[in-house]
């Protein structure tokens, strides 16, 4: 691959991911440090390793829109990549929640740039999908991009605004977790097989119940209940069903869709460790730590393989459709 082949108007939309990722195993950190007791430092490195992340993928998409503007219209008409438009708001949202411990002001500012985002990328999404014609091989577990990001928002919502402003985006997350489970599931049972750089998108079936049972929680103030128990139930039990069919992911052909597994695990693994507060028994403590571990395995393969395809100049470059 020449170095003229690669160009800044090929900057994918779906590198967003990563900093999802990164945010994710951030805040597990935080709450391994809280709960597990694991040194603060780890929490403090991948803080300014995410920092370091979002500033660099937000500068250069935002140079992007400036120069290649056509390139994102292009991109936010797509009916698989317009999904990731709102990976932009919730980079924000789970950038917020990571600095929580450590600037909840910063914290609580980037929450007030990230919700009202995500509020209009749900609504630009949701008009899109209405006002367009696709077909049962558009979807996949990527459309739930949008609204998991209207979950996420109670996380700091609750310290930084009325508490109906949680409620309201716990909800329409919620409602059309729900609709698009449904749309989804029926795409992938009767029609055919997704493409193989879409199968990592399957994890992201795991984030709706374990984010809106770490939402839940912030919401009710810490109320372990039917409701909260039965999201983290769907949550663990589609994680289990992901590793039963572990012979359907192949690792040697990297594509920047791996980052599908990263933020569903760390979000698993957030609400186990919640969950491990109330019980505090020595499975859940065990299931914590085997959760840390896994997702910490995971996201350091993912960033090795990403940065293994950055040297080897396979980023930025014209995807095939």
């Amino acid at each position: 691959m020449n170095l003229h082949q690669r160009s800044l108007q090929f900057f994918p939309l779906q590198l967003f991911a990563i900093v999802m990722g990164v945010s994710g195993l951030t805040i597990v950190y935080a709450k391994a440090n809280h709960v597990l007791h694991l040194p603060y430092i780890f929490y403090l490195a991948t803080l300014a390793i995410l920092t370091l992340i979002f500033f660099m993928i937000l500068s250069s998409y935002v140079t992007k829109w400036l120069f290649y503007e056509e390139a994102i219209k292009k991109e936010f008409k797509h009916p698989i990549k317009s999904s990731f438009s709102a990976a932009i708001s919730i980079s924000f949202l789970l950038v917020s929640i990571a600095y929580y411990d450590f600037a909840p002001n910063l914290s609580i500012a980037l929450w007030y740039i990230g919700a009202p985002m995500q509020l209009f990328f749900t609504l630009n999404i949701l008009s899109f999908w209405i006002n367009n014609e696709f077909k049962e091989v558009h979807s996949n577990p990527a459309w739930f991009i949008p609204i998991v990001g209207n979950v996420l928002v109670p996380v700091i919502g609750v310290e930084a605004a009325p508490l109906f402003v949680s409620i309201f985006f716990f909800a329409i997350g919620i409602f059309f977790w729900i609709v698009l489970f449904t749309m989804v599931i029926y795409r992938i049972v009767f029609h055919h097989p997704m493409a193989k750089k879409l199968i990592p998108t399957l994890f992201i079936f795991i984030a709706p119940p374990a984010v809106g049972f770490v939402s839940y929680l912030r919401i009710t103030i810490g109320s372990v209940d039917l409701v909260s128990i039965s999201l983290y139930s769907i949550a663990l039990l589609t994680f289990a069903l992901l590793a039963f069919m572990i012979k359907k992911y192949d690792t040697k052909e990297f594509f920047i869709s791996w980052w599908a597994y990263t933020f569903p695990l760390a979000a698993l693994t957030i609400a186990t460790i919640m969950l491990n507060m109330v019980y505090d028994t020595a499975f859940m403590f065990m299931l914590s730590w085997f959760f840390v571990l896994l997702t910490s395995a995971i996201i350091t393969f993912v960033a090795y393989r990403t940065l293994k395809a950055i040297t080897q100049q396979h980023i930025c470059i014209e995807e095939k459709e």
